[in-house]
């Protein structure tokens, strides 16, 4: 989470120091916001599979797309603040499904918060 305090994740290195409570260019901070998760099922056949893929959507993002589909989530930042342990029972609530896979969709931001979790969902299946 040390790259947080002068963050430098996306290419715009906006250098803010998300762990101090300041605003990336991305509207992120130092917590994980997220939109929803949810299985999708039928939409690109190729990864959803037979059982689905099992998405997060992260609230924000840095590319600032003016035609994005998921305009109020990556733009005016719809979501709820969670935690990093919510994040990884979430990763486990999923697996659970049996989905094909787990679809992060706008991720970079969180990449730090990411790892963590992944790290906390593997230590609570064991």
């Amino acid at each position: 989470m040390e790259g947080l305090t002068k963050c430098q994740i996306c290419p715009h290195n906006c250098k803010v120091d998300r762990l101090n409570g300041q605003i990336g260019r991305c509207k992120c901070n130092d917590k994980v916001k997220i939109a929803l998760a949810s299985v999708h099922q039928y939409e690109e056949p190729c990864i959803s599979g037979e059982n689905g893929s099992g998405t997060v959507f992260f609230s924000n993002c840095n590319l600032n797309c003016i035609y994005c589909q998921n305009y109020e989530i990556s733009q005016l930042g719809k979501g709820k603040e969670i935690s990093i342990n919510e994040l990884a029972d979430i990763f486990l609530k999923q697996q659970s499904k049996k989905v094909n896979n787990i679809n992060l969709v706008t991720p970079t931001m969180y990449v730090y918060h990411i790892i963590e979790a992944i790290k906390i969902a593997k230590r609570k299946r064991t």
